[in-house]
């Protein structure tokens, strides 16, 4: 039996093959990255390649999509293929909604037709919009922008799946994420800002977003959470929030990274929000029922294991 992984080469997906892999599920990757796997910085990947199914689909391509699923005997399906959060998302809004929604649409079809017994979405807490901390799953969706209505449609069509077709269906809502996997200089303007002194970048600036409160939440915890709910029993129709459950301002985490790195950047950071987005998210739902636990809870414990994963030639490589 295996286990598909759409997006499987992304932040959080990466991981999350890792992980399995390594306890030794068998595991196909459904990503468009497959073709450049070998140019990837995915180090903690390399060692598992040959026990990786690797398959360069197009979640857009319903064809392809059929024929290489029929090729497997999925036991459940992981979807985290998503054009990301950030003001670039508006700027080509029908194709990326077409990833985001249409791309769910299409896979979770394809496991109706094949008889796949669960299916779980990897969503987010934009689900939730801008409402305020301490966001609970029994909380109305509210869309603030265009990538939130995916995450609510995409949420909302699959558990109605489920609902009409006898389907396993469980939704993980992440928020925002940092950590091994992707470099701050490949990422968006907020990123960088927070996370590229790590790399070892100066002088980055965005107009806006010192005094944004996120649950910054480490790779690895998200990856976690995502495989907990995958393995939890009687939680078919749920809806999870995974995160390090607590909020920090922009601007303190950019004094853990000076203190971190020894040294002032010189970044700059507007006033204001980035996002319009409330937090944190509320894990303990996640806590009692899958058992659920962020190591990374302290952002300093997890900002120090991304330093030593950016900076292999001062450190030790790598998370443990």
């Amino acid at each position: 039996m295996t286990i598909l992984v759409f997006g499987g080469l992304g932040h959080v997906g990466s991981w999350i093959t890792h992980d399995l892999v390594s306890r030794g599920t068998d595991v196909a990757v459904f990503d468009l990255g497959a073709r450049a796997f070998d140019r990837m910085d995915y180090d903690y990947l390399t060692p598992l390649r040959d026990r990786i199914h690797l398959e360069a689909v197009d979640v857009l391509d319903t064809h392809a999509l059929y024929d290489r699923m029929r090729a497997y005997d999925i036991e459940a399906v992981i979807f985290g293929v998503a054009v990301i959060s950030g003001p670039e998302f508006q700027l080509r809004p029908f194709r990326n909604i077409q990833i985001n929604t249409v791309g769910l649409l299409n896979v979770i079809e394809a496991c109706r037709v094949l008889g796949v017994p669960k299916f779980v979405n990897m969503s987010s807490g934009a689900v939730y919009g801008d409402h305020p901390g301490d966001q609970t799953e029994d909380l109305p969706y509210k869309a603030t922008d265009l990538y939130s209505g995916t995450k609510i449609a995409n949420e909302v069509l699959a558990l109605q799946y489920g609902e009409t077709y006898g389907m396993d269906v469980r939704n993980a809502r992440l928020f925002a994420i940092y950590g091994p996997g992707k470099r701050p200089s490949q990422m968006n303007a907020l990123y960088q800002v927070l996370f590229g002194p790590l790399e070892g970048m100066t002088g980055m600036s965005t107009p806006s977003g010192a005094d944004q409160i996120f649950d910054w939440t480490h790779v690895r915890d998200s990856a976690k959470g995502v495989i907990d709910i995958l393995d939890a029993d009687d939680v078919a129709g749920e809806s999870f929030n995974i995160s390090c459950g607590t909020a920090f301002r922009h601007s303190d985490i950019l004094q853990q990274v000076r203190e971190l790195i020894g040294y002032d950047p010189h970044v700059t950071m507007g006033p204001g929000k980035f996002l319009n987005r409330g937090a944190p998210l509320n894990i303990g739902k996640a806590e009692r029922l899958i058992g659920f636990t962020p190591r990374f809870g302290d952002i300093r414990e997890g900002l120090a294991d991304y330093q030593r994963w950016l900076n292999p030639a001062t450190t030790d490589r790598g998370a443990t």
